[in-house]
């Protein structure tokens, strides 16, 4: 009887637990007027609101109740959704306020999120984030929280105002800006979060499994909100853009005994013989954006131009495998969720930085197209770009084609999918390379996943399928926040395997990998919060010859603690590795072929996050291919205010490798990277970034300056000034020039809707 008693008590308990977590469908209030959006909360219609208040602690504690109180209220009309929060604050003067650029770094300040599952899929959503400082931040959102596009732009506003209770924030987004199934009630998913910095406290509406990993983007958590009769326009943006330029290299002169200075104005893209009209041709351009229905957008790109995009920062390569440097142009990340397809740890079928980038050539882009959108639960996604023929590079002209499909078949966001792409070149060759893949992802749950991929490729010297040219994945993991973590992944790549229009580090190999770890709480009355540990066995081997190329084995250990500091070891990682063939670091230093066994130690630390400043290090100690190696790597950042902020990082490496390693004798290995950044933002408008890099790998120091005034959403204008300085000119033999190169753009585009 007592058992009984005891399973029906449990029983209710399960039912209780259930009921906290699910939530009733909200519907926001209705309104035929336009709020004033200054952040005060000050009209009757929202006084007529009962606000949310449920939050919950994310972190330090997750689970727990916020310290501080906060509500939202939301209202829309026919053009926009509105989102009002009160956020309490019982020392409201200690506030963090640092940020007022566009795309500021999350994480640094007080704010506040929206995220909308416009399409409420439960794995994709948009997000809108601001500070007390009415700062702008959006992003794209993907499989279920755990991928974010921060380059992600979109028209929206927002107000915020202080006051001596804390503050309070108003959000306009407009329906004209979101992609959603328009139909007579319409259903999106939405959450909620705020960050106090000062108490590392992040705090999300709705309340969900606390033990949940990503619990504050966790797109299947969301809540459901209904819209009825949603009438909005199909835009057209257009936006031109004119640039105008200088160029100035350092060039060999003929008789090769010295270095001379070459200029040039206005860079020439070679579409007419008239000099004159093709410098005012090559400096225009267009991108349009046309919202096909509610569900698809179509963009369309006329000499596109990427003058404004970051530089990449430097890194110097201690593995065998190639780097995938990140996608800085802003016309690819838009669409990066639509058109990405991984296969395995690193492989892509598609790397948009392959148009426009080659040889370490920057190759004009012509034109594209792209679609993008949903519909009844199939995303789509189609891009074709065009570039123009570099003669003195002897690059010829190429058309990109990719087109990516996904169709979800439950509420979790499980998928089936696949991607085609195509390169071709235009010339008598006929060149061509194409890849084909089908992936799918199943979530059992909001922590289990499982999945395979497969993929082939074609050339115009390989067309049999899925033989050398194929790629097999096969992938299961447990993720969470706090508990018990599993991962599987297996690998085999084909020695014909090779996407052109991806991204592949290695051919020709099988790999298998298993880890496991568990992420446990301290009690809540000590300063540290969790402590965690994590074993990795790694496996890779050559398909064709069946010898071993790696054995990993890791054991890992890290602390966290409630205030945001860090602290991660890798206490030990035995690693076998085979070079097949000489691994050099420089023109005199170099490992043999042959088998390495090496141990080695790692370790990291983080200070204080809740703070105005960061502070890091990294270390590592041990074995590197027959040599020794000491790596320290600190770095610092410090917001000295809203209107400035300093940060540096600095890598050094040492290794000793036995003499016979050397040609000339010196057989001791260093490297220095070096990076500063200064950012000043007068305004939410107005910011210059500065960032200097120097490494003695390539002995140079480069510059990129960029300023850009952003009077309104859709205008802008950007100088950018990049530079390259020889750190040891008189070395060389001839001499070179102290300056190797340099540019200055200044780029403005402006947007219209028509």
């Amino acid at each position: 009887m007592k058992m009984r008693i005891n399973k029906v008590l449990l029983l209710l308990l399960l039912l209780k637990c259930a009921h906290g977590f699910s939530q009733e469908r909200y519907h926001p209030l209705r309104i035929e007027t336009d709020i004033k959006l200054d952040g005060k909360l000050n009209e009757p219609e929202w006084n007529s609101i009962q606000p949310l208040s449920d939050f919950m602690q994310s972190s330090p504690l997750p689970g727990a109740a916020p310290t501080e109180k906060t509500e939202v209220k939301l209202l829309y009309n026919n053009n926009s959704l509105c989102v009002g929060f009160r956020c309490y604050d019982s020392t409201a003067s200690k506030m963090i306020r640092l940020l007022m650029d566009r795309d500021f770094e999350l994480g640094r300040d007080d704010g506040i999120s929206v995220q909308l599952d416009t399409y409420n899929d439960k794995n994709t959503s948009v997000l809108f984030v601001t500070n007390t400082l009415s700062a702008r931040f959006d992003s794209e959102i993907s499989s279920n929280g755990s991928s974010m596009n921060d380059d992600y732009n979109n028209f929206w506003d927002v107000a915020t105002a202080i006051d001596s209770n804390g503050y309070t924030a108003e959000f306009r987004i407009p329906f004209s800006s979101l992609r959603f199934e328009q139909k007579e009630n319409t259903i999106m998913g939405f959450r909620f979060a705020r960050l106090i910095k000062r108490k590392n406290e992040l705090i999300t509406y709705p309340r969900c499994d606390s033990s949940l990993q990503n619990k504050w983007n966790n797109v299947s958590q969301a809540a459901e909100l209904e819209f009825a009769n949603l009438k909005t326009k199909k835009p057209i943006y257009v936006t031109p853009y004119v640039s105008s330029n200088f160029e100035q290299q350092s060039k060999l002169n003929n008789a090769g005994n010295g270095y001379d200075y070459t200029s040039t104005f206005f860079t020439r893209k070679h579409f007419v013989k008239d000099e004159t009209i093709d410098k005012i041709l090559s400096n225009l351009g267009a991108d349009i954006k046309y919202g096909i229905s509610k569900n698809f957008t179509l963009n369309l790109t006329v000499n596109t131009d990427f003058a404004q995009a970051e530089v990449d920062n430097r890194i110097i390569n201690f593995t065998k495998y190639a780097i995938n440097l990140p996608e800085k142009r802003n016309f690819f990340l838009e669409s990066k969720g639509y058109l990405g397809y991984q296969v395995g740890q690193a492989t892509q079928l598609f790397n948009s930085r392959n148009i426009g980038l080659e040889n370490r050539t920057v190759v004009p882009i012509l034109g594209g197209i792209r679609v993008t959108g949903k519909y009844n639960n199939w995303t789509v996604g189609a891009l074709n770009m065009q570039t123009a023929q570099v003669k003195e590079k002897n690059i010829q002209a190429k058309n990109f084609s990719v087109a990516r499909l996904r169709k979800y078949y439950d509420t979790k966001g499980s998928f089936w999918g696949g991607i085609v792409t195509n390169k071709v070149t235009l010339d008598n060759s006929k060149a061509h390379n194409q890849s084909i893949g089908v992936d799918l992802v199943h979530f059992f749950n909001d922590k289990w996943l499982a999945g395979f991929g497969i993929a082939t490729t074609y050339d115009s010297t390989v067309k049999s399928a899925f033989h050398d040219n194929g790629f097999y994945n096969l992938f299961a993991f447990k993720n969470a926040g706090v508990g018990y973590t599993h991962a599987f992944d297996f690998e085999l790549a084909g020695k014909n395997f090779n996407p052109e229009m991806g991204f592949n580090p290695e051919r020709e190999f099988g790999f298998v990998s298993i880890s496991n770890g568990k992420k446990i709480q301290f009690k809540r009355n000590l300063p540290l919060n969790f402590w965690r540990v994590n074993t990795t066995l790694d496996y890779r081997w050559k398909t064709d010859t069946k010898l071993t190329e790696t054995k990993i084995a890791r054991l890992e250990f890290g602390l966290d603690w409630k205030k945001g500091s860090s602290l991660d070891f890798t206490l030990l990682e035995y690693k076998v590795d085979r070079l097949f063939e000489p691994f050099s670091l420089n023109e005199h230093i170099s490992a043999p072929q042959g088998y390495y066994k090496m141990y080695s130690g790692e370790g990291s630390f983080t200070y204080d996050v809740s703070k105005n400043y960061t502070l890091g290090f990294t270390t590592q100690i041990g074995d590197f291919y027959g040599g020794l190696r000491f790596k320290a790597a600190p770095d610092f950042s410090y917001f000295i205010n809203r209107y400035l902020r300093v940060g540096a990082n600095y890598e050094f490496n040492e290794i000793k490798f036995p003499t016979g390693f050397s040609d000339n004798g010196n057989s001791l290995f260093k490297s220095n990277l070096l990076a500063a950044n200064i950012v000043v933002s007068a305004s939410s408008k107005f910011s210059i970034k500065l960032l200097a890099q120097y490494d003695d790998i390539s002995d140079s120091f480069g510059g990129n300056l960029r300023i850009r005034y952003n009077p309104k959403e859709g205008t802008d204008l950007f100088i950018v000034y990049n530079s390259l300085f020889n750190t040891h000119p008189l070395v060389a033999k001839p001499s070179l020039n102290v300056l190797e190169q340099q540019t200055i753009v200044i780029k403005f585009a402006t947007t219209f809707g028509l």
